[in-house]
């Protein structure tokens, strides 16, 4: 929140009126930071009292559906919420809690923010336009270590909820839902609490006979162990009549490195274009 969310909200000229945590000094020295005028003890506090149309819910999976449902319980001007992915850790909770906020004609998102990158962005462009043809086959390629938070050894699953979620969603923004799904997991070697799936590769099957894969790799080598990096996301899309390829530019933060984008079509005689941006998925 004190690093991306609420910097994010600035530059995109949204006024944070109030902040809350479970931790009262914390909240009250990101208020300090960012100029935020009102700090509450309690989320329950802040929900009862709050002047805000807007709610970020940044809480752990878990603790997520008690504080949406309170908030629309409660909140009176409450126009929006943005949720943290997963929604819930199951699907009847999730169901129950869009139902309530469809109820209360309260707008929900979960922060699924990888199909907001740039790249993944253009590409959804170019696969709209028709320039790729019939997608043939979709792939991303993870090699980078994440910082597990404290909450992430609580939960049942761990790559998957907390990395493989935005390249799923993201194969579901480009190609939409898949017929089937096939995965293998694995522990990663160097997460010592206790876990199921570290190593994720998986397949997602479509009708048409499209095919996307995906291997998030935390592991990537014993980068941190001695030996050096080799650390990146990458991601290409092939079609009958063009392919497209790109980075993500995340696993350098927090230096900002915007993502990458080339592609080329069968009218192009061999021209690659590469369009550039300034701007970056984490800010």
């Amino acid at each position: 929140m004190k690093d991306c969310q609420i910097p994010a909200y600035k530059s995109a000229g949204f006024n944070v009126t109030c902040i809350s945590s479970r931790s009262a000094e914390k909240a009250k020295e990101v208020a300090l930071t960012h100029n935020i005028p009102v700090v509450f003890d309690s989320i329950d506090a802040m929900l009862e009292h709050g002047d805000f149309d807007i709610l970020d819910i940044a809480v752990p999976p878990e603790a997520q559906p008690e504080i949406l449902f309170k908030a629309i319980e409660r909140s009176k001007n409450l126009r929006g919420i943005l949720a943290q992915k997963p929604l819930a850790m199951d699907l009847q909770t999730a169901r129950k809690m869009v139902a309530a906020c469809n109820q209360n004609s309260i707008t929900l998102a979960v922060n699924q923010n990888m199909r907001f990158d740039q790249s993944v962005r253009v590409a959804k462009t170019l696969l709209n336009s028709g320039k790729l043809g019939d997608i043939v086959l979709a792939t991303i390629e993870m090699r980078a270590i994440p910082h597990w938070m404290p909450w992430a050894q609580g939960l049942k699953s761990l790559s998957t909820f907390i990395m493989s979620i935005h390249h799923l969603d993201t194969f579901r923004y480009w190609l939409g839902n898949p017929h089937r799904v096939f995965a293998s997991t694995t522990k990663d070697p160097r997460t010592k609490f206790p876990h199921t799936d570290g190593i994720n590769l998986y397949i997602l099957e479509y009708d048409s006979g499209t095919r996307a894969s995906s291997w998030d790799d935390v592991w990537t080598g014993p980068a941190k162990e001695g030996a050096g990096d080799d650390i990146y996301i990458r991601w290409r899309i092939e079609g009958t009549l063009g392919l497209a390829k790109g980075t993500i530019g995340w696993p350098k933060y927090p230096e900002k490195t915007p993502s990458t984008l080339e592609f080329t079509t069968v009218s192009d005689k061999g021209k690659w274009h590469s369009p550039t941006w300034g701007e970056v998925w984490f800010p």
